[in-house]
C-alpha cells in the first residue's frame, strides 16, 4: 500500500508540524523537506512499476463509499507511466522549496501554520494526480485550492487578500464545471467514477453528449491551466504568492489541469475529438496562449509578472501537445510539465533571490548583478536557457516531440499551426534573453555594490534543479522510458 501510505503520511505528518513548529520555528522548513522526501524517495523505489503503461497501471484501493444499487467509491491510487514523472516532479520541486523557504520566510510570523499548509498543499497535488477514482480526484483537487488560497492570502505581497480571493473564485468556477461533467459521466458508467469504469462506459456516450463533457472539461480544467482567455487569475497570483508558493503554482499546480485531461477525459472522448475534428479548435488554444504570455512576458518590468505571463505562453506549448491527439504529442506535453517545472522553478527561485538579497523586483532598476552575484547569474542562465528550448536542457527534448506531434495526422491547417507555434518559440527566447541582459548585464548601480550571492540554504535547491533540467535534457531515456507506452494510450480503450 505504498501509495495510499504516501498520500496519508503527507496529510498526517503535515499536521504534526503545526505544534512542532513552534518550537522550531524558522527551521521548520528542513522538517517539511524531509516529510517530502520521504514518499520522494518511496516514489524513486518504484520507477520500474511505472513501465505498466496506462493501460496495465498498478493501482491500490479502499473502497470507502459501495451502495450497489447506487454509488461505488473508492479511495484508489495508481501509478502508470503518464502519471509517474508528474508525482516526481511534484515532490522533488516541493521538497527543494521547503529549504528554500527557511530563508526566504525567516522574517514571517507563524510559520509553523505556513509549512502545515505547505505540506497539506503538496498532499493535495499528490493526491490529485495518483487518484485512479474521479471522485477521488475531485477530492483531492479541491484539497489543493484551500491551502494555496491561504498560502497566497496570509503571506503574499501587495493586495494579496483581493488577488488570492480572484484565485479562489476563477477556480471555484471552473471547478462547477468540472463537476458537472463528472456527474454526466457518472449517469453513463452506473455509479462507478474508476478510471476503468469510465473508460468502459465511453462507447455508450452519444456523441453529442461527448461534446459537451469535452467542453465542460476543457474550460473548467482550463481554468486551472491558465490557457487564454481563462487566465485573468494567473499574472496576479503568481507574482504577488510568496516566493514558494510562486514556484509551485507555476512549476507544478497548474499543469495538473493538463494530466487530468490527458489521463481522464481523453480516453473517454478521443474517438469523437477526432471525428469532430477538434484537435484543430484545441490546437489553435494552445497557440494563442504560447503568443499572447510570450508577447505579455516581453513587455513586463516586474521580473515575477515576467515569470507569470511565460507560464501562461508554457502552458501552451503542453496544450498544444495535447491538442494533437498524437501519442507523440502526448509524451511531448507530459515531458514539457516536467522540464517546465525544473526550469520555471529555478528562475522564480531566482526572483525570490532577488527580493531576498537585494530588495528590488523592477528589472529597470538592476543591472550589471552578474559580478556580485555569478552563482545566482551562472543558474539563471540555465533557467533561461531551459525557457528558451534549448539544446542540452529537458525542454528542448519536450519542445520537440511536442512539434513532432503535430505531424501525426497532418492537415494544411495543423501544418500552419505548427509553423507558428516553431516561430513563436522565438519569443521565449526573446524575453528569457531581455531578463537576463536586464537583471545581470550592464552597469551595476550603485545601491547594488554589496550584493552578494545567498547562502546554500537558498542556492543549493537552485543548483538541483538546473542539474536535473541538464540531466533530463541530456538523458531524456530516464523519461520517455516511462512515457512510452502512452504511444498505446489510445488503443484498446
Amino acid at each position: 500500500m505504498n501509495l495510499i501510505i504516501m498520500v496519508l503520511w503527507l496529510y498526517i505528518a503535515g499536521i504534526a508540524i503545526y505544534p512542532v513548529g513552534k518550537y522550531l520555528k524558522g527551521r521548520t522548513g528542513y522538517l517539511s523537506a524531509l516529510i517530502i522526501a520521504i514518499p520522494l524517495f518511496i516514489l524513486l523505489s518504484m520507477y520500474k512499476v511505472a513501465f505498466n503503461g496506462p493501460l496495465s497501471p498498478y493501482v491500490e484501493s479502499i473502497d470507502w463509499v459501495n451502495i450497489p444499487s447506487f454509488l461505488k467509491i473508492s479511495f484508489s491510487m495508481y501509478l502508470d507511466g503518464i502519471n509517474y514523472p508528474i508525482a516526481f516532479i511534484i515532490l522533488l520541486v516541493t521538497c527543494l522549496a521547503a529549504v528554500y523557504s527557511v530563508v526566504y520566510m525567516e522574517h514571517e510570523e507563524h510559520l509553523n501554520a505556513y509549512f502545515t499548509l505547505y505540506v497539506l498543499y503538496a498532499a493535495g497535488m499528490l493526491g490529485a494526480v495518483m487518484s485512479y477514482d474521479l471522485i477521488t480526484f475531485l477530492f483531492f483537487w479541491e484539497a489543493m485550492l484551500i491551502p494555496s488560497y491561504v498560502l497566497i492570502g496570509v503571506w503574499g505581497y501587495g493586495d494579496k487578500r483581493r488577488v488570492a480571493y480572484k484565485y479562489f473564485l476563477y477556480t471555484q468556477l471552473g471547478t462547477i464545471l468540472i463537476i458537472i461533467s463528472v456527474a454526466i459521466l457518472g449517469v453513463f458508467s452506473g455509479g462507478d467514477f474508476s478510471f476503468t469504469a469510465l473508460y468502459g462506459a465511453a462507447s455508450y456516450i452519444p456523441p453529442d453528449m461527448k461534446l459537451l463533457i469535452g467542453a465542460l472539461a476543457i474550460i473548467g480544467f482550463g481554468v486551472k491551466m491558465a490557457i487564454v482567455p481563462l487566465h485573468g487569475w494567473l499574472p496576479e497570483a503568481h507574482a504577488e504568492a510568496p516566493t514558494p508558493i510562486s514556484v509551485i503554482l507555476s512549476g507544478v499546480m497548474i499543469e495538473i489541469g493538463l494530466y487530468a485531461v490527458i489521463k481522464i477525459y481523453l480516453p473517454i472522448l478521443f474517438s469523437e475529438w477526432v471525428v469532430a475534428d477538434q484537435s484543430t479548435v484545441l490546437m489553435l488554444l494552445g497557440l494563442l496562449s504560447m503568443y499572447y504570455g510570450g508577447i505579455n512576458a516581453l513587455v513586463q518590468k516586474d521580473v515575477k509578472r515576467l515569470l507569470a505571463y511565460s507560464s501562461i505562453s508554457q502552458m501552451g506549448y503542453m496544450f498544444l501537445g495535447f491538442a494533437t491527439l498524437s501519442p507523440i504529442g502526448v509524451e511531448g506535453s507530459v515531458f514539457h510539465i516536467v522540464g517546465h517545472g525544473l526550469m520555471k522553478g529555478l528562475l522564480f527561485m531566482v526572483a525570490g533571490v532577488l527580493i531576498h538579497q537585494v530588495g528590488v523586483r523592477d528589472m529597470t532598476k538592476l543591472g550589471g548583478l552578474a559580478v556580485k552575484m555569478p552563482v545566482t547569474a551562472t543558474l539563471a542562465v540555465v533557467g533561461a536557457m531551459g525557457i528558451a528550448g534549448l539544446p542540452g536542457i529537458a525542454t528542448f527534448v519536450s519542445e520537440f516531440l511536442v512539434f513532432s506531434g503535430s505531424f501525426a495526422s497532418p492537415s494544411g491547417y495543423k501544418l500552419v499551426i505548427l509553423v507558428l507555434a516553431v516561430l513563436g518559440s522565438a519569443l521565449s527566447a526573446a524575453y528569457m534573453t531581455l531578463f537576463i541582459r536586464r537583471v545581470f548585464f550592464g552597469p551595476l548601480p550603485d545601491e547594488f555594490k554589496d550584493a552578494r550571492d545567498p547562502g546554500l540554504t537558498m542556492i543549493i535547491p537552485m543548483l538541483i534543479l538546473a542539474v536535473v533540467g541538464v540531466i533530463l535534457g541530456l538523458y531524456p531515456k530516464l523519461i520517455l522510458d516511462v512515457l512510452a507506452p502512452s504511444s498505446d494510450f489510445f488503443l484498446g480503450i
